[in-house]
C-alpha cells in the first residue's frame, strides 16, 4: 500500500470515528436535557408554581452533572432500579467518551479492527441514549397524565415544541 493510501485509509477512519462520536454526544446531550427535565418534573416542581419558577429550576438542574442529575433521581427515589442500572452503566460509557476515549481509541485511525470495534462502542452507545431518552419522555408522559394534565394538553405542547424545532425557534 502506497503512502497516499495509508493516508486516505487514516483519513477515512478517522472521518468514520468523528461522524460516529458527534451522534454518540448529540444522543447524550438530549438525554442529559431530558433527564434534568424530568428530575424537575417529578422530584423538584411543585403545582401551580408557575411556568417561570419552573424555568428556574430547569436551568438550575441543567448546570449540574450528568452523573449528579442522575444520582439525584435515584436518591429522590424517582429511578426504578432496572432503569438506574442502565443509566449508570450509560454514565459510565459518557465519561470515557468525554474524558478518555481519545487515549484509549488511538490505534482507531491506524487499524481497521481498532477502528470497527469503536465504532461498535459509539453505535451502543448513541443507541442506550436513545432508549434510555424514549422512556424518560414515557415516564414524564405518564407523570403528567396522573397529575391531571389532559392528554390533549401534552400532544398540543408536544407539537408546539416539534414545530419550533422544525422552525428552527427557540420553545
Amino acid at each position: 500500500m502506497s503512502d497516499l493510501e495509508t493516508q486516505l485509509r487514516k483519513a477515512d477512519r478517522l472521518d468514520a470515528i468523528t461522524k460516529h462520536l458527534g451522534f454518540a454526544l448529540w444522543q447524550l446531550q438530549a438525554l442529559e436535557d431530558a433527564t434534568a427535565q424530568h428530575y424537575v418534573l417529578v422530584a423538584l416542581a411543585t403545582r401551580a408554581m408557575g411556568i417561570e419558577a419552573g424555568k428556574k429550576l430547569d436551568d438550575s438542574v441543567k448546570g449540574n452533572t450528568f452523573g449528579k442529575t442522575i444520582h439525584a433521581l435515584r436518591n429522590a427515589g424517582k429511578m426504578p432500579a432496572a432503569t438506574e442500572m442502565r443509566f449508570l452503566a450509560l454514565l459510565k460509557e459518557r465519561n470515557w467518551l468525554v474524558h478518555s476515549s481519545r487515549a484509549t481509541s488511538r490505534t482507531a485511525v491506524l487499524d481497521d479492527q481498532a477502528c470497527k470495534l469503536l465504532l461498535v462502542r459509539l453505535e451502543q452507545l448513541a443507541e442506550e441514549a436513545r432508549l434510555l431518552l424514549r422512556e424518560v419522555g414515557n415516564a414524564s408522559e405518564e407523570f403528567v397524565l396522573q397529575n391531571g394534565v389532559p392528554k390533549d394538553e401534552v400532544d398540543r405542547l408536544t407539537q408546539e415544541i416539534l414545530n419550533s424545532w422544525h422552525s428552527g425557534t427557540d420553545s
